[in-house]
């Protein structure tokens, strides 16, 4: 907002939506309802006083006391749910008052020697077209500044400044710009609970976001041995806990994090003289069993609630790519569904995103002439948002190298893949997992957006 001014007017925040206009009827009603229900929660939590909401024909209303305008905006700007949104205020929908309105606001936000345009649209029982609302009041705002000794330029083309007029059956409603939020996406909903594995691996914060976007909850499951370099409160693991920290923001109710200390299987794997060079291949078929086994006790016991409803845990997603073949083949033989947002994405996008996604508070825009190709700004524009990364990272995920590096074709990965099979499926092993998730731990995590 450059004039702060206009603020004054302001009562109500208009959201947009995206892919929910291509649902049924009644799917997008069930989507608006859970929307509002989502907001009305985050607003609570953020110390929001929504005085009410609804939904006006593909519009959802958001009524706001004015003070708390400018707050509620930074908010808006991580709903998924949402594709954008307006601080505005609503009028009578009659000409003359709209009319009345307009020029107050003109008045604030207009400056000499602007060029300015009107937008209007109005549904059709209204006595004036929306070509006549633009001309009939954009004339009177072109006439007042004139009476006033002001210069004033109509470009309809290119306009510094411009006026948006809706008119509804029961309200006008009157704005100046339209704010994308971060993420866009369906909103979120209670029937797609999944469980995210966060081990260290660059792009699982990512990954979970993209998952987000498609309207899932996600709980959090970090799985961290001392024998693979990520302990209990060392810099790797504080790092995981900020990564599912920003995530948690983006739910209305808080994340339960399974914590579960993988140290005694990679112990047991050690004393049985497997290879170092095969450790990290048990490790990650080690991750999966325990993270579909986790899947099956939290589905069994209904323990975990999320808007008053049990959540019933639909899949894992993990952050593995195509060059991650061994991940890919334990992934589809382990869990009935698994989740792989990364898998079309390169991994420079994968570095630019997750380096910038915990400096996103900004909410604004990257140049996506910073994205190296026409591919990538394709990629980055229809499927990540239009505000998540600045620029490519040099990073390099070194924890791959050793096993990309081998370059295996998949007659070895099958095959090693039916060795690891074999060993895990010894009693002992499996009592042992048992055991390690009895052991897990539960951390509450609580998302902010706006901080304290």
């Amino acid at each position: 907002m450059k004039n702060a001014s206009v603020m004054q007017f302001y009562n109500i925040i208009i959201g947009r939506y995206n892919e929910l206009g291509l649902k049924s009827k009644k799917v997008r009603a069930r989507m608006e309802y859970s929307l509002l229900d989502h907001i009305s929660k985050v607003c609570k939590r953020e110390g929001l006083n929504l005085i009410s909401s609804y939904r006006r024909f593909g519009r959802l209303i958001f009524h706001f006391e004015t003070e708390q305008i400018p707050k509620a905006l930074e908010v808006f700007k991580h709903i998924i749910g949402l594709h954008s949104f307006s601080p505005g205020y609503s009028v009578e929908p009659n000409f003359e008052i709209i009319q009345d309105s307009v020029l107050k606001l003109a008045s604030f936000y207009i400056e000499n020697n602007d060029t300015f345009a009107v937008r209007a649209s109005r549904i059709k029982p209204f006595p004036k077209t929306s070509i006549e609302i633009e001309r009939e009041i954009g004339g009177s705002v072109f006439e007042d500044f004139s009476a006033n000794g002001k210069s004033l330029i109509v470009d309809l083309s290119n306009p510094k400044k411009t006026i948006y007029i809706e008119v509804r059956e029961k309200h006008a409603y009157i704005y100046t710009e339209k704010i994308p939020t971060i993420w866009g996406g369906n909103p979120i909903e209670t029937d797609k609970a999944i469980l995210a594995l966060f081990h260290g691996k660059k792009g699982e914060n990512v990954a979970s976001q993209l998952m987000l976007r498609r309207g899932a909850i996600i709980e959090p499951v970090l799985i961290f041995a001392d024998s693979l370099g990520i302990s209990w409160n060392n810099e790797k693991y504080i790092k995981i806990i900020e990564n599912i920290m920003q995530n948690a923001k983006y739910l209305s109710e808080s994340m339960k994090l399974n914590i579960i200390n993988a140290e005694p299987l990679i112990k047991q794997i050690q004393q049985d003289k497997i290879p170092d060079l095969e450790l990290e291949y048990y490790f990650k078929y080690a991750n999966m069993i325990l993270m579909e086994k986790l899947r099956k006790n939290l589905n069994a016991s209904g323990q975990i609630v999320y808007k008053k409803k049990r959540l019933y845990f639909k899949g894992i997603i993990t952050a593995i790519d195509l060059s991650d073949e061994f991940s890919y083949l334990v992934g589809q033989h382990i869990t009935p569904v698994h989740f792989m947002p990364l898998i079309g994405l390169s991994k420079n996008m994968v570095f630019y995103l997750d380096n910038r996604l915990s400096d996103q508070d900004d909410g604004s825009t990257p140049p996506n002439s910073q994205i190296n190709t026409e591919n990538e700004k394709k990629k980055s524009k229809f499927s990540l948002g239009q505000t998540v990364a600045f620029g490519i990272s040099d990073y390099i995920d070194e924890s791959e190298i050793n096993l990309t590096s081998e370059n295996r074709n998949s007659v070895e990965l099958a095959k090693k893949f039916k060795e690891i099979n074999s060993y895990f499926e010894k009693d002992n092993i499996y009592s042992l997992i048992d055991q390690i998730l009895k052991n897990k731990e539960i951390q509450e995590i609580q998302g902010r957006i706006m901080k304290e």
